[in-house]
């Protein structure tokens, strides 16, 4: 069984969502149930990669599968790798923690994918303190403001440059962009992740027009919160072929997909690369 990582690059606002709750946050996101992060389901991906596959029903069928038979693709959910964050310098930084890393590192082990660094993950012990590459563009006077938090970064050459420089190089084509991520890449401790993963998403307050009398008024134009995972965020899953098939030949025409609602506001879509 052969098996790759897809990568997701958001590039506009993802509601990926679970129905409505009776939260302060009408409509969430999926989160994972353990971590509490971000996620896009597999079956998400799936369904909208095989509309956007070209080909007949009949070769679609062998390799998404239908409802009497299960396909040759397999894919998995979409983990988070790297948020953005606001930053008081440098605009905002991809911020990611040892234990997205490791995951990542061991299930993409575990499945024999090639994965983008050889570096070993770095540890981030205190809330306070942060990993960030030479040349960085987050840090003045000795700081990394994050949102409204201020940390005490130290420059890390050997693991979270070769980390920075490994999932850019995955992620963009030209030079430029690279050097864009590498310069804004982060690295802080996996509790202070949790906070900016339940902190620091999207939060819209939405409302539907009556088409007659162009207001909110009647029970067709209630107001509502809707939560979505930032643009610039990256998510990471894997694609395996259960056939001994290649992945890579299914998936390397999709560059670009819509994930979740709200596609005619512009939310949803992703640029596709598979690793």
């Amino acid at each position: 069984m052969k098996a790759t990582v897809v990568y997701l690059h958001a590039i506009t606002p993802v509601h990926s969502g679970t129905g409505q709750t009776v939260a302060v946050i009408d409509l969430p996101i999926a989160r994972e149930k353990a971590t509490g992060w971000p996620i896009i389901p597999g079956s998400s991906m799936k369904g909208v990669i095989r509309a956007n596959t070209p080909g007949d029903e009949k070769s679609k069928e062998a390799e998404f599968g239908s409802q009497e038979k299960a396909g040759e693709i397999v894919l998995t959910d979409q983990r988070i790798l790297c948020l953005p964050v606001r930053s008081f310098f440098g605009t905002f930084a991809w911020v990611t923690c040892p234990l997205v890393l490791d995951r990542f590192v061991k299930d993409m082990t575990a499945i024999g994918a090639s994965l983008p660094f050889t570096a070993t993950v770095p540890t981030v012990a205190n809330q306070d303190a942060c990993k960030v590459c030479p040349g960085t563009k987050l840090v003045n006077g000795n700081k990394v403001y994050l949102e409204d938090l201020d940390l005490n970064p130290s420059q890390d050459a050997a693991s979270t440059k070769t980390i920075g420089e490994g999932i850019a190089k995955a992620l963009f084509a030209d030079q430029q962009s690279r050097t864009h991520f590498v310069e804004r890449f982060a690295i802080v401790s996996d509790e202070l992740f949790n906070f900016l993963s339940e902190n620091g998403t999207e939060v819209a307050a939405r409302i539907a027009l009556d088409p007659e009398t162009g207001t909110t008024s009647g029970g067709k134009g209630n107001l509502w919160y809707e939560e979505a995972v930032p643009a610039e965020t990256i998510f990471a899953g894997a694609a395996l072929h259960a056939n001994g098939g290649d992945p890579k030949t299914v998936l390397n025409g999709t560059k670009y997909i819509q994930i979740g609602g709200n596609a005619s506001v512009g939310r949803g879509l992703c640029r596709v690369i598979v690793g």
